[in-house]
């Protein structure tokens, strides 16, 4: 769930700090989360993190 919205915001275009405060997390730990769904998704940029979490249905276009 906590990824879904990562990746919704991601998606959003927001920035790490804009992610952390709608969080309420540090900045660091969300920047961590944030390349780790990264490479579970094996997307090298945060916007082709998006697109490929939209494609295998991990969010809704």
């Amino acid at each position: 769930m906590v990824t879904r919205h990562l990746l919704t915001l991601l998606a959003a275009g927001h920035t790490d700090a804009a992610i952390a405060r709608v969080q309420g997390r540090s900045e660091r730990t969300t920047h961590r989360h944030i390349q780790r769904v990264m490479a579970q998704l094996g997307a090298p940029t945060r916007f082709r993190a998006g697109l490929l979490a939209t494609r295998r249905g991990r969010l809704r276009p």
